[in-house]
């Protein structure tokens, strides 16, 4: 009796819970005991995101910003792109507004041609018939400018000043066309040509696609449901006749 009691007094190791003694037994039984927490999270995550509801995107396309530019970049019988391009960012669905902003484009762009002309004068000093020509584009686009600021007067602030004028701003649009067109044409030189032509290109484009749109106004009008008769009479002034000049 005496030695069973001191026996069973003795720790009883070979009882001892193995996961109390081995550290990856107790490792294994923590993860063991943890997985049907994970399981359980990981359920919920998963239902939560099936069930929230896709963030919907908005196709610009099909909203009424993009069928407003379409109306009108639409009537442009070429590229439409820089049209397109151009307008998409004009915080308007008001067509009138639109079609200003597309001319505001393209004087902003031609003023950076004026820039860019001046700017590559200094490397063509050297040839006096480059110097010659890329002064003279200069002048021209110059004279454009000029004729930006003669077909604002005639847009007005309204449509009905604008429809009243319409004959006049087209033909302040063609004339700026038309010395965007003397620019290139004085230049014989293939290399100078490309440079100016790419330097000058999106002004020229942008004055071309202008005078499109203008061209056009009366579908555009259509389109938007514009009742407003567009004047096909010059309305600009006119100098005073000869006679003037000998009294």
């Amino acid at each position: 009796m005496h030695y069973l009691s001191s026996y069973i007094k003795k720790p009883l190791f070979f009882l001892r819970d193995p996961f109390l003694s081995d550290p990856f037994l107790r490792s294994y039984e923590n993860t063991i005991m943890n997985t049907p927490i994970k399981l359980f999270f990981l359920f919920i995550f998963v239902a939560a995101t099936a069930t929230a509801k896709p963030v919907k995107r908005t196709n610009y396309l099909f909203t009424p910003h993009a069928k407003a530019v379409a109306g009108i970049c639409t009537v442009i019988p070429t590229d439409t792109s820089l049209c397109c391009k151009t307008l998409k960012h004009v915080p308007t669905n008001d067509p009138i507004e639109l079609i200003r902003a597309l001319v505001a484009a393209a004087e902003t762009s031609v003023k950076q041609s004026v820039t860019f002309l001046s700017g590559i004068k200094p490397k063509h000093m050297s040839d006096a018939t480059a110097t010659a020509v890329v002064n003279s584009c200069e002048k021209n686009l110059n004279y454009a400018l000029e004729d930006f600021a003669d077909f604002w007067k005639a847009t007005g602030k309204d449509v009905t000043t604008l429809a009243h004028n319409y004959f006049t701003c087209k033909k302040e649009l063609m004339s700026i066309m038309g010395y965007h067109s003397t620019c290139l044409d004085d230049i014989e030189d293939k290399i100078l040509l490309k440079e100016v032509g790419i330097g000058i290109g999106v002004g020229k484009n942008l004055t071309s696609d202008s005078f499109d749109v203008f061209n056009n106004l009366n579908t555009i009008f259509k389109t938007f449901g514009i009742k407003v008769k567009l004047n096909e009479e010059d309305t600009s002034p006119r100098p005073p006749p000869l006679s003037d000049y000998y009294y």
